[in-house]
């Protein structure tokens, strides 16, 4: 009850004060000189609001009056606000329900925005008794289009039904040769996928909206027309290359020709033109631009009659624009000076990316060894094996000066190295066995327990396939571990000069066919030698725990574990 009270009041305060603003005839409305004009059909219901946006949208704080002058009684008369009548209005919408052709005239919007100011808009509606072309909004002519606006019921709550009818002879004189579209989205905007000739007709929506309960429909037309499609090819540079140089002088001419091949059809829309960071020089002094057009070709030459310092500082555009689309290409200039400082700036590139590239190709070895030096301390991996290496190596069957160097070599540098200088846990047949235990069951176990194998080859030297001596037993057992189960990796370290290896085992042939040997020489007996950094990288990481003193007991040795890199 008191809602209704409240309303009443705000009606009646609104009618004061509207009343008094309409009598005051001292204040002159501005009144723009555009009219608009509205078509509709009658039988519908007509939902106009203030022609001007402004007008329509700014309610707050503003006052409305509507007034008509039908073209019948040829006389002004004041519309009201009671939504019981057929043609009233709320603010800044005009409602006329249920339109016949005694509606036709000319209706004024008097805006007042203040107490003093106030804006007139007018508009003319004309009613038409059955469907009319004249009823149609704008035409569209297009070669190409993805949808159709409904021209009515913007801003407004409603659903929206699209119908078309054909162009062709007097189809669309009555409403009933309308056919509904099938397929559609009932929104404000009619998809056209793939539209053709076929495309082409009067394409109608009724909206239907409610006032008070009550359903309402209003219509609105538009026709569509496909035009025909030229052909027409894609602009294409034919001078300049993109982010091409120019060299000048400063204070000399410089001429930039730009030219573009359009095709051979007529292009009403193909242009070229010259910028100079994205801005026009030829109202400039000191630049002048010049077009020609031949045989589908437009030229544009932009002459510059002193270059500046400004001039090599900034980027030269050629733009070309057709119909469709806007492509360019871009010209730097540099001056002439400039060539030398960029050709030793590249020389010296060159020899500093070389000079790195020397450099880090000599000490890869040495930087991948002191990587694996801090990668292993964060990266501890237990593998249960006790050895880092087992060395393989013949001692029988050789002359006495290979034999001498054989034994220099495993008692002196390898052990001295590898054992006493870098921390290795070597396990050496004949060193590291016991007295009395079996040969065939230790070499199987201690190769087991290694990490990798070294087989140390010596000129001269021979296997017999059938010999069951250790060293040949071992060779045999670490070969089947090698190429067989692919468990343990193998380093080949080669002692003098070998003419071929026809002499050895097939299977030790085909590893060496895999990974060519390291040659030992005299006089490499220092740690730092690049022959025992190239056996360090192939070695794992050293056992990161040390004995003083070598224990020939297999159960001691089991309490030194080793890591796996």
């Amino acid at each position: 009850m008191m809602m209704m009270m409240l309303q009443i009041i705000l009606l009646l305060t609104e009618s004061v004060l509207v009343s008094s603003y309409a009598l005051n005839s001292t204040v002159q409305c501005e009144r723009p000189d555009a009219k608009t004009t509205r078509r509709v059909r009658a039988g519908e219901s007509l939902y106009l609001p203030c022609p001007n946006l402004q007008c329509y949208e700014d309610t707050e704080n503003s006052l409305y009056v509507w007034f008509r002058n039908l073209s019948r009684t040829k006389q002004v008369e004041q519309i009201g606000t009671e939504e019981s009548e057929r043609v009233h209005y709320h603010q800044s919408v005009l409602y006329i329900l249920w339109l016949n052709l005694n509606d036709t005239g000319r209706y004024i919007t008097r805006w007042w925005y203040a107490e003093d100011e106030c804006d007139e808009f007018e508009t003319e509606i004309v009613v038409y008794e059955e469907f009319s072309t004249d009823l149609l909004y704008h035409t569209m002519p297009e070669q190409k289009v993805s949808g159709i606006n409904c021209p009515v019921c913007e801003g407004q709550q409603g659903s929206i039904v699209w119908y078309k009818v054909c162009l062709g002879g007097c189809c669309f004189l009555f409403w009933q040769n309308f056919a509904l579209i099938p397929n559609q989205e009932f929104a404000g905007v009619l998809r056209i996928p793939n539209s053709s000739k076929e495309s082409e007709g009067i394409y109608t929506c009724v909206c239907t909206w409610e006032h008070h309960g009550i359903k309402h429909n209003s219509s609105g037309s538009r026709r569509l027309i496909i035009k025909e499609q030229t052909i027409s090819s894609p602009p294409k540079f034919l001078l300049p290359i993109n982010n091409s140089v120019v060299f000048a002088d400063v204070g000399s001419e410089v001429i930039l020709n730009c030219s573009v091949f359009f095709g051979l059809t007529v292009c009403d829309r193909c242009s070229i033109r010259w910028e100079k960071n994205g801005i026009r020089p030829s109202g400039l002094n000191g630049y002048e631009q010049k077009y020609r057009k031949m045989d589908g070709t437009v030229q544009s030459v932009l002459t510059i009659t002193e270059v500046s310092e400004s001039d090599l500082r900034s980027e030269f555009a050629c733009k070309a624009e057709d119909s469709v689309e806007v492509i360019f290409v871009s010209v730097t200039l540099k001056s002439r000076a400039s060539v030398f400082c960029v050709i030793l700036a590249c020389i010296c590139t060159f020899l500093v990316l070389l000079l790195v590239g020397g450099v880090l190709k000599w000490f890869a070895l040495d930087l991948v060894l002191f990587l694996r030096q801090i990668f292993v301390k964060l990266y501890r991996k237990e593998d249960g094996k006790l050895y880092d290496a087992y060395v393989i190596y013949q001692k029988n069957n050789l002359d006495e000066t290979t034999s001498k160097t054989v034994s220099d070599f495993v008692s002196g540098s390898l052990l001295t190295v590898l054992e006493s200088y870098y921390g290795f846990k070597l396990f050496i047949h004949g060193r590291d066995d016991l007295p009395g235990e079996d040969c065939i069951n230790l070499i199987e176990t201690e190769i087991q327990l290694s990490r990798r194998l070294i087989i140390i080859l010596t000129p001269g030297a021979s296997t017999d396939k059938s010999s069951v001596s250790p060293e040949a037993y071992d060779l045999q057992v670490g070969l089947h571990q090698v190429l067989v189960q692919g468990e343990t990796g193998v380093i080949l370290i080669q002692l003098g000069q070998m003419q071929d290896y026809t002499h050895l085992p097939l299977g030790l042939q085909h590893l060496l066919c895999k990974n060519s040997p390291l040659l030992w020489r005299d006089g490499e007996s220092s740690p730092n030698s690049r022959f025992w950094k190239r056996v360090r990288y192939q070695m794992p990481a050293a056992s990161s725990c040390q004995k003083s003193s070598r224990s020939r007991s297999l159960k001691a040795s089991f309490q030194c574990q080793g890591l796996l890199v």
